[in-house]
């Protein structure tokens, strides 16, 4: 291990000297809140003689003074190699109007940039197209195709609209400070070394992610527990599963790296009582072959993230459904195990996806204070790849417990539904019953969607005989009908902005005609069949509503009920 401190000229300087970003390493994660940071440390640093101190950076000796791997840092380096071609952009625009800058620009691009055939910084393997196109070409577009390409392309973006607001004697003086700043590399000769200082360096509080804590603590615990001749070859064993792991992160975008290792501890480590990596630390040491333990975590880790890309791209409709539900943490390890047990087999998974559709919505609905997790543990524990199991120990277990019964989800669905997050939901799914032209949940899209309240809120000002709701002689709903119907299911009904507000509270025959004339929606063709009285006096009433009610109460029992 040696300890060099240098210039971050010379940190960079030489014809063949590259530092690579291993591909299991984090991608560029900077934003705005950092390049910001950076950015106004340099500013301060120019107002004063005060020196800057770049901070340490951990390499990886791969070739003798010329090729290094970035343990620790790649955040910075790529950050500055990012300003330095945004500094140089700044530079030659204003050249390029007349003014003098006494700097040779391609001997800034060949030190910190590209030296010959030599790109002194290679970022992640997925990223280096972008950077190459955007950095080093420093071209004006490219297509952007994962969250750390972007970053690097409005990095850039950023540091140029920033620099071109300061005035050059400022820049030059930047530039000239960052080729000064100090910066000290550890150097390592070996993957055990780098690997011990990793750990070291990652307990200091920095602000990493769980996936990277536990990478860097699974290195570590390699370099503890292998046998001398075998450390380099079981390092690099998990970092290539790490590299696959952080490849397939830039793939997956619905969900974030440490969400994806929260469900799968879940699913393998303590079920829903995991709580965080020291959890992982805790069954690690009860492990007989540590070496090995650490092996299978990881590859059981890859196959999971593995398989999130695989759920991200379905097209089953009852996983379209989970998603449209928003579907809760507590789902996930479930999948998880689903694609664990099934593969591609994509008529077992959807069985998986609309059991789980029946759970969420079940949850949606009853919005009960009880936490559900524990009632779904030991069920998570049991589940080795049984649909039907699953369905029969959901409703075993959710019947014995009160919150989530089936009783409690009639009596939920029987009372106030207006303003539920859940109602919305629900009516889609019963047009989609009701339609008889192939319709499937989100092929139509009602402008501003809102629920109408069929019998209105407020019943029409002084029509109260024509009215055609249940009001009484000053125009009132009883008590009763407040409470138990008039946020009812049996009253409410999907429609878009426009036609509920030029509809608004006008009597009842002419809502029933509003309703028939509308070519969208059977929902509202179908109050018709509902109504009480006759064609010429049609009524809106607690009859009529308790009809439809039951209607859509039964549509909904039949069909989320286990």
């Amino acid at each position: 291990m040696q300890f060099v401190k240098r210039s971050v000229f010379g940190f960079f300087d030489g014809t063949k000297k590259s530092f690579i970003i291993p591909v299991y390493q984090r991608a560029y994660a900077w934003k705005e809140k950092e390049w910001s940071t950076f950015l106004n440390d340099l500013k301060e640093q120019i107002q004063g003689d005060s020196n800057y101190f770049f901070g340490n950076i951990l390499l990886e000796t791969i070739e003798q003074d010329r090729v290094f791997d970035v343990i620790d840092g790649q955040q910075r380096l790529t950050t500055l190699t990012i300003f330095v071609r945004s500094l140089i952009n700044i530079l030659k625009e204003r050249i390029a109007v007349g003014e003098t800058i006494d700097i040779s620009i391609a001997e800034k691009e060949a030190t910190f940039l590209k030296n010959g055939g030599t790109i002194k910084l290679r970022p992640v393997d997925y990223d280096r197209s972008c950077y190459d196109a955007l950095i080093i070409e420093n071209k004006e577009k490219f297509e952007i195709a994962s969250p750390s390409q972007e970053n690097i392309r409005d990095a850039r973006a950023w540091f140029i609209k920033e620099l071109r607001k300061m005035p050059t004697e400022d820049i030059l003086k930047i530039l000239d400070k960052i080729e000064k700043t100090a910066i000290t590399s550890i150097e390592f000769e070996g993957k055990k070394d780098a690997a011990l200082m990793f750990e070291l360096q990652n307990n200091r509080g920095k602000d990493l992610t769980n996936m990277e804590r536990l990478k860097s603590y699974f290195m570590y615990q390699l370099y503890v527990y292998s046998k001398q001749e075998e450390a380099d070859m079981n390092i690099e064993y998990v970092a290539n599963l790490f590299k696959a792991i952080y490849g397939l992160i830039n793939d997956i975008k619905g969900l974030d790296e440490d969400s994806i290792l929260l469900y799968h501890c879940h699913t393998y480590v303590k079920g829903f009582d995991y709580r965080n990596i020291e959890d992982i630390k805790a069954e690690f040491k009860k492990s007989s072959n540590r070496v090995t333990w650490i092996n299978t975590f990881v590859e059981e880790l890859h196959t999971t993230f593995s398989n999130m890309k695989k759920l991200e791209n379905s097209k089953d409709i009852y996983y379209s459904l989970l998603k449209r539900l928003k579907a809760p943490a507590f789902v996930y390890p479930f999948l998880i195990k689903g694609y664990k047990y099934f593969g591609d087999d994509t008529s077992k998974l959807s069985d998986l996806f609309k059991v789980l559709e029946i759970l969420v919505f079940r949850y949606a609905v009853i919005r009960s204070g009880a936490t559900i997790e524990s009632r779904l543990n030991q069920i998570l524990h049991q589940y080795t790849g049984s649909n039907t199991e699953l369905r029969n120990n959901l409703k075993t277990k959710l019947n014995q417990e009160h919150h989530w019964s089936d009783e409690r989800f009639k009596s939920t669905l029987d009372g106030y539904m207006y303003s539920t997050p859940i109602v919305n939901y629900l009516l889609w799914r019963y047009e989609a019953s009701i339609q008889s032209k192939g319709y499937v949940l989100g092929s139509i899209i009602l402008d501003d969607e809102q629920i109408e309240h069929i019998s209105p809120q407020k019943p029409p000002i002084d029509q109260t005989l024509a009215s055609g709701y249940k009001v009484n002689s000053i125009n009132e709903y009883s008590e009763d009908f407040l409470k138990d119907y008039l946020n009812s299911l049996g009253n409410l009904m999907l429609i878009s902005g426009n036609h509920n507000r030029s509809i608004g509270n006008i009597p009842f025959k002419e809502k029933l005609s509003s309703y028939n004339k509308n070519p969208l929606l059977n929902q509202q063709g179908e109050i018709k069949n509902f109504v009480s009285g006759d064609t010429d006096t049609p009524l809106w009433d607690m009859k009529a509503i308790d009809k439809r009610h039951s209607v859509i109460l039964s549509f909904a029992i039949f069909n989320w009920s286990f």
